[in-house]
């Protein structure tokens, strides 16, 4: 059986990197920029180069974020630096934009909150509305919403499949 949570595939150090380094989208709505924000994250994860540069590649060997050609952190699930059209708002206000529709409701297990997500239909382009609340959608519209989704296992990177 493949492990489709993204928290198991890595251990807590390199979770905890992970998690930073989403804060520090959510926070400074920017692509976090591996070479150039390192300093920031070796002082607050108390971390070694080496250690940043073993957990850096670990994460991207598994998929765990996509960097582009200038080392920025475009892509760390479910958060998508880029702008997209799946906008998420937690319940502690913060907002962004996730790399799909899926990955924008699944948010609200990563961030361990209730989420409202505003999205659009894939095919006919008709907004979706998805609120979150304990763990359970709560409400949806329109009401023949129907969403679809696949293993992660079947993809190596399935961030460039949303």
């Amino acid at each position: 059986m493949v492990e489709q949570n993204i928290h198991r595939k890595f251990t807590e150090r390199q979770n905890e990197l992970r998690l930073y380094i989403i804060g520090f989208i959510l926070d400074s709505h920017r692509p976090f920029r591996l070479d150039d924000d390192m300093g920031q994250a070796l002082e607050s994860l108390k971390m070694t180069r080496e250690e940043y540069g073993d957990i850096t590649s670990c994460l991207l060997e598994k998929d765990g974020m996509v960097i582009d050609e200038e080392r920025n952190v475009n892509f760390i699930y479910p958060v998508s630096a880029l702008e997209t059209s799946h906008e998420v708002t937690l319940a502690d206000g913060r907002r962004f934009t996730a790399m799909c529709a899926i990955d924008a409701i699944g948010a609200a297990f990563t961030f361990h909150q209730d989420t409202e997500v505003h999205s659009v239909c894939a095919s006919c382009g008709s907004p979706v509305y998805v609120k979150v609340r304990d763990g359970m959608v709560a409400e949806y519209a329109p009401e023949t919403l129907h969403a679809l989704t696949f293993p992660l296992g079947e993809l190596t990177n399935w961030a460039g499949s949303c």
